[in-house]
């Protein structure tokens, strides 16, 4: 049987795939020389920013980072600084300033435009009016009553011992059998008609560096009473205004740092031929107040404080108007509500 499949070819060796006379075709761009090329400016640009593009995109999120920081910072600081200058941070419906300020933000002066700016401070405001003769009261005796109830005056509503709580010095201007109905008075929390008191750990506290400013008025006159005694009454009008330690004062309106006390006391002087000797001297007739920006738990215990909740230091306090209070046609009482 004959065997018709072809015998495959044998496998051609490397050296016989060229023909010996055949030539090995080189590409034309290696037959010539290079060509030198110079870069232009906005090459040299190009590959400059491909070569460093990496290490000045880091710069420039580094230099971002750090000013990022340094304007958080002094975002911060200024804030802190507004804050314990006590100027409005978050913004506010008006831009001016609600009281008077100095460079440091600290406001220029308690009393600065209130009622309570021109008035006087301390003894100062109590101004006597001349001593006359008044029905049986000679001058002298006239002169001596007025000299009394100036002092009482000044023992009950500018003495420290009074305000805070030591009644002695004003007890001590009284007639002898006077001072224990008035001794009780003070004890029952009903003597802020002629005496003001304030607790020693009030909060926020009296400030006596800011000085007590008054004002008011004195007259005299000889009457009798209904027992048919003789007295020589003597009226006494004042308005007293006491500063307080209000947080952040400067934020607030002018006045919210204030009490202010109005009063009017009819002290009477009995004759001294009319009453024993334990009698005579001074007496307190009739006693009549207004107490205005004082919260009514400290006043029904006799004393005087600043509306305002320190638990909530936050929170604006919400003084009541003091319009009423400096009016001339004010009556004894007017405005109390508690």
């Amino acid at each position: 049987m004959t065997d018709q499949q072809q015998k495959p070819e044998p496998s051609r060796r490397l050296d016989e795939m060229f023909a010996p006379d055949e030539a090995v075709k080189v590409p034309d761009w290696m037959r010539h020389p290079v060509q030198e090329h110079e870069l232009t400016r906005r090459e040299r640009l190009h590959l400059g920013w491909e070569r460093h593009s990496g290490k000045l995109l880091g710069a420039v999120g580094l230099l971002l980072v750090v000013g990022l920081l340094g304007f958080l910072g002094t975002a911060g600081w200024r804030f802190v600084d507004k804050v314990n200058h006590g100027e409005v941070v978050l913004g506010s419906r008006t831009t001016k300033a609600p009281r008077q300020l100095d460079a440091d933000g600290n406001t220029l002066g308690v009393y600065l435009d209130t009622p309570a700016e021109h008035f006087v401070e301390g003894e100062q405001a109590i101004v006597l009016p001349a001593a006359r003769p008044a029905g049986p009261f000679t001058q002298k005796q006239v002169t001596d009553a007025l000299s009394v109830v100036r002092a009482a005056l000044v023992a009950g509503r500018l003495g420290k011992d009074m305000l805070y709580g030591d009644p002695k010095a004003f007890l001590a201007r009284l007639a002898p059998d006077a001072r224990a109905g008035v001794t009780d008075d003070l004890a029952r929390g009903v003597g802020l008609g002629y005496a003001s008191r304030i607790r020693r750990d009030a909060d926020p506290a009296f400030v006596p560096q800011d000085g007590i400013r008054a004002r008011g008025t004195i007259e005299y006159a000889a009457t009798t009473t209904d027992d048919g005694v003789r007295v020589l009454a003597i009226t006494t009008r004042f308005i007293w205004v006491y500063s307080f330690d209000l947080f952040q004062a400067q934020a607030y309106p002018p006045g919210a740092e204030l009490v202010t006390v109005r009063d009017e006391v009819v002290w009477q002087f009995p004759h001294p031929d009319d009453v024993r000797a334990s009698s005579r001297g001074l007496w307190i007739g009739s006693a009549a107040v207004t107490v205005a920006n004082a919260p009514c738990d400290a006043m029904v215990q006799g004393y005087l404080a600043l509306e305002y909740d320190p638990t909530a230091r936050y929170r604006r306090p919400t003084p009541g108007p003091t319009g009423d209070i400096y009016e001339p046609g004010w009556k004894p009482g007017d405005g109390e509500d508690c």
